[in-house]
């Protein structure tokens, strides 16, 4: 299983994330798929510190990210969701 935790409830995941984690996986657990902008304004933390905690849950395969393009010109938005 590797890096595979596996989530039973809020106790056992707390136990095993940083407090910036948990937060991150908490709202988008209650919110839904969110971009890094909309996380950052949501926890009230410096963008890099919430990009550098999405690739350590994106690793550990809790969370994924996905790109939707609006038709228009320029990046896509990249979104990131809760894979429970």
């Amino acid at each position: 299983m590797g890096n595979t935790l596996s989530i039973e409830n809020n106790r056992n995941l707390e136990e095993y994330l940083s407090p910036t984690q948990f937060n991150l996986i908490k709202a988008l657990k209650e919110v839904g798929p969110l971009t890094r902008s909309e996380l950052v304004k949501e926890l009230s933390t410096p963008r890099t510190t919430i990009y550098d905690n999405l690739v350590k849950l994106q690793k550990r395969k809790l969370i994924e990210k996905f790109s939707r393009n609006n038709g228009g010109r320029g990046r896509p938005l990249v979104f990131w969701k809760f894979k429970g």
